[in-house]
């Protein structure tokens, strides 16, 4: 049996803009550093936060660069 807010949870999907902006979806814009590194004729990308603590939260990114690509490109 379905929860009795199932509807209506439904119902609140419709009404959100198809591009909603990140903050409406609770994103947090951050700036973070890039590194390259390339071993063996691999590429690597490593993402650190600017913010000491968040470094220290263990906030990071390592990435093959093929992986990785430009969001503008993408649109």
């Amino acid at each position: 049996m379905a929860p009795e807010n199932a509807h209506s949870e439904t119902d609140g999907w419709q009404e959100v803009p198809r591009d909603p902006e990140p903050d409406d979806l609770g994103y947090e814009l951050d700036d973070w550093e890039v590194i390259r590194a390339k071993k063996n004729d691999r590429g690597h990308l490593m993402f650190l936060p600017e913010e000491e603590e968040m470094l220290r939260d263990e906030a990071f990114i390592v990435a093959d660069a093929r992986s990785v690509c430009d969001v503008v490109d993408r649109i």
